[in-house]
């Protein structure tokens, strides 16, 4: 991310420009559509602010769901480009697409989605049934995944 020579905005102007959320500190960055929250460990670095905007930014387009483990690539590639074209202009960020640190993000959730799309029997690649369940092209496996994104993921073959 580029550096600026502008001060690094605090949480109160934020949620001043944001009266609709709420914001509380949390062990990670997140938006919980239910109680319009975004959830925020720090606002110490440029990486953090942009992190927030991020979630903010996930709230203002209303983001809530996904049915399809490819649509989060979509979600989260759209709340980046909300967060660097219209929110990180308003607080003096300068913010690229192409930022090594918002590709480390969008890779965390393209491995992830690698991950559980991994047969547990042969290592192959499975196609997604529903929100939960993968079934093998390979081997014809299928397994069910949890919905952890920040905690260990697990797959659980359906016999």
């Amino acid at each position: 991310m580029d550096a600026t020579t502008m001060p690094l905005a605090n949480i109160n102007k934020i949620k001043h420009d944001f009266p609709d959320l709420n914001f509380e500190k949390g062990e990670t960055f997140s938006w919980d559509p239910n109680s319009r929250t975004i959830y925020y460990e720090k606002l110490s670095s440029k990486q953090d602010l942009a992190q927030l905007l991020h979630e903010i930014a996930h709230a203002k387009l209303d983001h809530k769901n996904y049915q399809r483990d490819i649509q989060l690539i979509d979600i989260e590639r759209s709340a980046w480009e909300y967060a660097i074209n219209d929110l990180a202009p308003k607080y003096s960020l300068k913010l690229k697409m192409d930022d090594s640190a918002i590709q480390e993000f969008l890779d965390s959730y393209r491995d992830w989605l690698h991950k559980r799309s991994l047969c547990p029997q042969c290592d192959a690649v499975g196609l997604q049934k529903d929100n939960a369940t993968y079934r093998c092209l390979s081997c014809s496996t299928e397994w069910r995944v949890n919905q952890a994104k920040s905690c260990q993921l697990k797959r659980y073959q359906i016999k």
